[in-house]
């Protein structure tokens, strides 16, 4: 039996939270938003420090997936808006949450990169955080809701790999030169990439909501990543077209610098070992069956 949960979510607007409040309310939920703009129900300015106490009342969980995108040149001026974009707005929900009565738990967007750019055999949430930009973003993420974990308020981090979806992410980046075949893998392929598809993504936050034992480094993807290569040939496969374009890691760096090192080119075979534990099923495990899916699915309304 479900039983209906007052929400709040910042990033509502963006390729997992739409989907995700509609999910929430579809099951009773009560979703509430809060933005920079006059579009939420609430607004938050993260730059001065100002949050609006009032989207805090009566809320049983907060939802917090805002942060500036990963996808774009890494500039040092880039590095810091990314950084404090997810710092400062996790601390800002902390403290507002720290100040209530009765504390809503928090469910937070994190990263697999977390572990690093590249690291030998599995990893699941026990391995340790590992080196490079994003390995350091995501510890401070995490680290700035350090204060409500002590505070035995229920955090649960969601470390989530490559998100499958013909609206934004890589995936949709890659469509258009491969529809036009000219696609191939990167580098030299055996890099492994976790993946998930967005109603996996989607279903998995539910699944964190609904089920108040799951707190913690949450690794959402699914049960087997898959080599750069295979995930090239799937896409190919799917789609009806060659894939016998490589694209070097040497243009991938030129191109895209630091952060095509720490994206494209890292190599991750991550578990989803907790939330197998949890009991959560995925409707797209398959990869193959996830890309056709992802591709020809009709696009929500």
């Amino acid at each position: 039996m479900i039983h209906p949960k007052n929400i709040l979510v910042t990033g509502a607007t963006g390729l997992v939270g739409k989907p995700l409040c509609q999910a929430l309310e579809q099951r009773g939920h009560h979703v509430s938003t809060v933005s920079r703009s006059q579009n939420g129900d609430y607004q938050w300015d993260v730059d001065k420090g100002e949050f609006d106490s009032k989207a805090l009342d009566g809320v049983d969980l907060v939802i917090h997936l805002a942060g500036e995108t990963v996808a774009q040149r890494w500039s040092d001026p880039a590095k810091k808006r990314i950084l404090n974009s997810r710092v400062d707005s996790t601390k800002l929900l902390v403290d507002a949450i720290l100040k209530q009565e009765k504390r809503p738990a928090l469910i937070s967007a994190s990263g697999i990169s977390y572990y690093g750019i590249q690291v030998d055999g599995p990893v699941d949430e026990s391995t340790p955080s590992g080196d490079g930009f994003l390995a350091e973003v995501t510890r401070q993420w995490e680290g700035a809701a350090q204060s409500l974990v002590d505070a035995g308020v229920r955090v649960a981090f969601m470390r989530t790999g490559i998100v499958l979806s013909r609206e934004g992410g890589a995936l949709a980046k890659m469509l258009t030169p491969f529809r036009f075949g000219v696609g191939g893998r990167i580098g030299s392929g055996e890099q492994l990439m976790s993946w998930i598809s967005l109603p996996d993504l989607v279903s998995a936050y539910v699944f964190a909501v609904e089920n108040e034992n799951v707190d913690g480094p949450i690794n959402v993807v699914a049960p087997q990543p898959a080599s750069n290569l295979g995930f090239t040939k799937n896409l190919g496969f799917v789609i009806g077209r060659p894939t016998i374009f490589p694209i070097p890691a040497a243009v991938i760096k030129l191109l895209f610098g630091e952060m095509g090192k720490e994206t494209v080119l890292s190599d991750l075979g991550v578990l989803p070992q907790r939330l197998t534990k949890f009991g959560f099923q995925w409707q797209n495990p398959d990869l193959e069956e996830a890309l056709r899916e992802t591709i020809y699915s009709e696009p929500e309304p």
